[in-house]
């Protein structure tokens, strides 16, 4: 019998209910956002004046709440500073003046809203006098139209009509809307990793042959009344997932026979908005049976291989397609990159080369925004039948990036649009910042290391810019960056890098205005976001940051002697196969996670590494063992 416990959470995907990383315990978020739209669209204008009024209706679960924040897309309007806006809040009237001071950066009008206004069940906000709103209208036809939560009255609030929305009263939708709630959700979730139960900690130590009898789950859990914690498990046989091998999820603390593998979820739920259960720690009691040992010895000398870091989040990859064909050829993007004789200079090749594409902007030429698809970008912005601001540099520059291999993605930050790519040399995600400006054209370095946007990020909150340096290779040019550096009080990516082959769902026109869609993840520094107009926040590293085109190994005496038996696991994405070498020399290309290894006496060497399918190769996982009988 051995105990595993957990007492840090923070490696733990969470749900954007769940906050887990300002302490050594989990619990519900502080605060929660309601919202009806997405926020794709973001043209559609309702004017609101004396007697055409707008109103937009929310539900609370409970009213044991320390207040709301009111949040209305307004783009740069800017009237009601001098003019003020009426909110009616369930029958109370509140005179609201636009502080640009609280505006922040964003576009967004907030209002904070006193508990004493609110109410569980529907709550009405009314805006009416002075002001506009913007509608993001359904995508359905009239057949298909959802239910909806935002209402228009052309007679001071006497009747409403949930069909009259737009300037030509004949668009059905939402208006751009939000409410965050200062007090716990209703729900939060949280998943471990896949825990080795044979090696928990993950040090590569070779298994024995054992079977696991049971497990047992308890912990050190505080549950007020009204709150309730909920336990489910699976497991299989395979280090990650497998539907063939494992179980599915399960409720209950208790596991019988249970595969090597497992994973917990855990509900965290609450009646009542003031109150949220915690969990403090948990324990694994794990019971198992010895098997006979074979009369022989396999020592570990050397491990060599990661840590995975996972994000809760999924994130949709491009993969192999005609489209990013043509892409790669009809640019030539090889011949782009091949004289860079290491990943940095080829990645700045590829810049470089983006940045030269087309020059700034040139809305004045053509107002057309395209939408993030590469291809279309290069043939908007050559034909000047467009323009091309940072957003389709950054993700003309992730496109291009992708088609060739890497792992690449647009990333948003205050007023520009960049992108990260991961960048094996280093294994680590790093900024890529193709233009439009001349001080751009640049990766970020700190102490001559490429950085990501956190440390960036980091480097700015700890007033530490002096040290950003700003790499304009192949220029060979390195010069503080002394400008821009503002741009990253927040940062924020797509969950996807598909947009060469899927238009939607995306924000459309995004950056042409400001920042209305609410399907980005952003960064926040704490669990109670300072942008609050946005679902998808996260104060996780790992969320942003997880790792990819990595290979673990985990080992297991077989029951023939002389044989190791192996389990692979990677996280490459568009994973082609496993290369395997023994002894330095490559003997097999396998897509399959199990390989049985037939051990010499002494030393033995195992080298293992993914290869995606456009023939670019991971991080290698090695192992060293010596064998006698």
């Amino acid at each position: 019998m051995k105990d595993i416990v957990f007492d840090d959470f923070r490696n733990w995907m969470c749900d954007r209910f769940i906050n887990s990383q300002s302490r050594r315990a989990a619990k519900l978020s502080p605060t929660y956002l309601l919202t009806h739209e997405s926020g794709i669209v973001g043209d559609v204008i309702n004017q609101i004046d004396r007697t055409v009024w707008s109103k937009s209706l929310f539900d609370l679960y409970s009213d044991r709440i320390k207040g709301a924040e009111l949040l209305f897309y307004v783009n740069d309007y800017k009237k009601t500073q001098t003019h003020p806006m009426k909110l009616i809040i369930n029958g109370s009237t509140i005179v609201h003046r636009q502080d640009p001071n609280r505006m922040l950066t964003g576009g967004w009008d907030r209002r904070r809203i006193n508990a004493k206004y609110l109410k569980k069940g529907k709550n009405e906000f009314v805006f009416a006098q002075n002001g506009i709103l913007f509608v993001d209208p359904h995508a359905e036809g009239v057949a298909e139209s959802k239910y909806s939560h935002s209402e228009r009255s052309f007679d001071a609030g006497a009747n409403w009509h949930t069909d009259a929305l737009g300037e030509e009263f004949d668009v059905r939708g939402e208006y751009l809307v939000r409410l965050r709630v200062n007090g716990f959700p209703h729900q939060g979730t949280m998943t471990s990793p896949a825990i080795d139960l044979a090696d928990h900690k993950n040090s590569g130590k070779i298994i024995s042959r054992f079977s696991i009898k049971s497990v047992q789950l308890s912990g050190d859990l505080e549950k007020p009344t009204g709150t309730t914690i909920l336990f489910e498990t699976r497991s299989g046989s395979t280090p990650s997932f497998n539907p063939r091998k494992w179980s599915p999820w399960q409720p209950g603390t208790r596991i019988k026979t249970p595969g090597r593998f497992l994973q917990i979820r855990v509900f965290l739920k609450t009646k009542f908005a003031d109150k949220t259960p915690i969990i403090k720690k948990l324990n694994l009691t794990i019971h198992t049976e010895q098997l006979p040992k074979p009369n022989e010895l396999i020592e570990l000398i050397e491990s060599d291989q990661p840590e995975f870091i996972y994000s809760s989040y999924s994130f949709a990859y491009l993969q192999p397609h005609l489209r990013l064909d043509r892409l790669r050829k009809q640019y030539c993007l090889d011949d782009v990159i091949a004289s860079g004789k290491t990943e940095i200079e080829q990645l700045a090749l590829l810049r470089d080369w983006v940045h030269s594409q087309w020059l700034g902007w040139q809305s004045d030429k053509y107002p057309y925004c395209p939408p993030w698809d590469p291809l279309e970008i290069l043939g908007t912005t050559k034909g000047n039948w467009g323009f091309g601001m940072c957003t389709h540099y950054g993700a003309t520059f992730a496109g291009c990036a992708s088609a060739l291999g890497w792992v690449s993605r647009v990333l948003i930050v205050d007023h520009h649009c960049l992108a990260e790519v991961w960048y094996e040399t280093g294994q680590k995600w790093i900024l890529q910042d193709a233009g439009p400006c001349r001080e751009y054209d640049a990766n970020y370095e700190i102490n001559g290391e490429p950085i990501n946007a956190l440390e960036l990020h980091y480097a700015l909150n700890l007033d530490e810019v002096d040290k950003v340096m700003s790499n304009k290779l192949p220029q060979k040019v390195i010069e503080p960056m002394d400008r821009y550096v503002e741009t990253f009080c927040r940062f924020g990516i797509p969950l996807r890098n598909n947009h060469l082959t899927h238009a939607e769902p995306a924000e459309l026109d995004h950056g042409y205005r400001q920042y209305h869609y609410d399907g980005y993840l952003w960064w926040s520094d704490n669990p109670n976001p300072k942008y609050s107009e946005y679902s998808l926040q996260t104060s996780r590293p790992g969320d942003f940051y997880w790792s990819i085109n990595q290979t673990r190994i985990f080992t297991k005496v077989a029951n023939k002697l002389g044989m190791l038996h192996l389990h692979f696991e990677h996280n490459m994405p568009n994973f082609s196969y496993f290369s395997v070498d023994i002894k330095g020399k490559q003997i097999e290309k396998t897509d399959s996670i199990e390989l049985m290894w037939e051990l010499d006496m002494g030393i033995n060497e195992l080298c293992v590494r993914a290869v995606n399918m456009f023939g670019r190769k991971g991080r290698v996982a090695r192992i060293v063992v010596n064998y006698n009988k």
